[in-house]
């Protein structure tokens, strides 16, 4: 049985990878793929139709991300705690906001 600063400790870590992926998805990755779609690859008339059709996937990308969250950070490796279950899951936001993020600035600086 867990002890309630146990749960806490559960939860807020569960929470704040939710809410990292969700800013990843819905700020960062929404303006890299507008920067992808109509600065670095136009693709004319057709950008808009890829854009939305982009931005709908990724919508369901981070929903699936959100539900799977709480049993990958409960279910990992038993061996690791979940300190390091939380660091890897924060590792993992890094690594897709700094692509994000490099996409951003290769589309400001063309």
């Amino acid at each position: 049985m867990e002890t309630r600063w146990e749960r806490v400790q559960f939860l807020s870590s569960e929470w704040s990878l939710i809410i990292a992926w969700m800013l990843a998805f819905g700020l960062i990755w929404r303006q890299s793929l507008l920067f992808i779609f109509f600065v670095i690859f136009p693709l004319g008339d057709a950008a808009q139709f890829i854009y939305i059709v982009s931005i709908l996937l990724m919508t369901v990308i981070s929903v699936v991300v959100m539900t799977m969250m709480g049993t990958w950070i409960q279910r990992r490796p038993e061996s690791h705690s979940l300190l390091r279950r939380w660091l890897v899951g924060w590792a993992w936001f890094g690594l897709i906001t700094a692509v994000g993020y490099s996409i951003i600035l290769v589309g400001i600086n063309t």
